[in-house]
């Protein structure tokens, strides 16, 4: 390893990732959509705009998309693609690695989950999802509004049964299992169980949160206590990001349900 010069804060500022994703892309003949669109069979859901931001060093691709990115493009070798480095000779594999290795992609393969690229000419049957140009943790005062929504088209085996419109993730309250710029898909409901994922307005700003009850505190418990003395739970959102404290729901707040998030 110690003849490997490498030096991770310089390749950020040179942009080397964004610059060589741009070119395996053209080399591949694929638009930043195309390569949208592809990244949706791996799991990762983002904007065409997304791809620009990447390959321009705006943003950069976490380390799991990175590995899509690369299983998209059909550049499986990370070190090799998307540095200037050679591996030396004493990093390679001897002959029992590279028959682990095999055996490896054998299991990959029969898994059904890690199926090759397929070119745009070739994908698959497309649905039309109604999607929000709002995105959660932005505010709106009618969310609902149909002129807050595009049709947009996604591969029909990644959208979820039930879905009834789409949005996407604004932040990163709810990482690593929803990321900034990812699209989820939402059933239209005015009512959760504690645990499931919802989507949310509190005083006209919509949010992707987990939904929880839990026992009011001294300073609220009159505003939750009907007439007959039962005193009703206080919704509290949470995140997955343990940096966000959970949220509660005050009385005096305008709180809105506006569905299940599905994916």
């Amino acid at each position: 390893m110690t003849d490997i010069r490498y030096n991770a804060k310089q390749a950020k500022d040179d942009n080397i990732v964004g610059s060589k994703i741009a070119g395996i892309r053209k080399k591949r003949h694929l638009t930043q959509s195309g390569l949208a669109a592809a990244l949706a069979g791996y799991g990762v859901s983002v904007q065409t705009a997304a791809v620009g931001k990447w390959e321009k060093g705006i943003t950069v691709p976490t380390a799991y998309q990175l590995i899509a990115i690369s299983l998209a493009l059909n550049a499986p070798d990370i070190i090799a693609e998307f540095t200037d480095l050679t591996l030396p000779p004493d990093l390679e594999l001897n002959e029992s690695g590279l028959k682990k290795l095999e055996e490896y992609r054998e299991l990959l393969i029969a898994s059904g989950k890690y199926k090759p690229f397929v070119p745009e000419s070739a994908a698959a049957a497309a649905v039309t999802v109604p999607t929000s140009y709002i995105r959660a943790a932005a505010g709106s005062g009618n969310f609902m509004d149909g002129d807050n929504f595009e049709i947009k088209e996604y591969p029909e085996s990644f959208v979820p049964a039930g879905t009834d419109f789409a949005l996407y993730v604004d932040g990163n309250s709810m990482s690593p299992v929803y990321v900034n710029e990812q699209v989820v898909f939402v059933q239209q409901t005015e009512t959760l169980r504690p645990g499931q994922v919802g989507i949310f307005s509190i005083d006209n700003e919509v949010v992707i949160k987990i939904y929880d009850e839990q026992e009011p505190d001294d300073s609220c418990k009159e505003e939750f206590t009907d007439s007959s003395g039962f005193v009703h739970p206080q919704v509290v959102l949470r995140s997955y990001n343990s940096d966000w404290a959970p949220r509660p729901v005050s009385p005096y707040q305008e709180f809105h349900v506006y569905g299940r998030v599905l994916n």
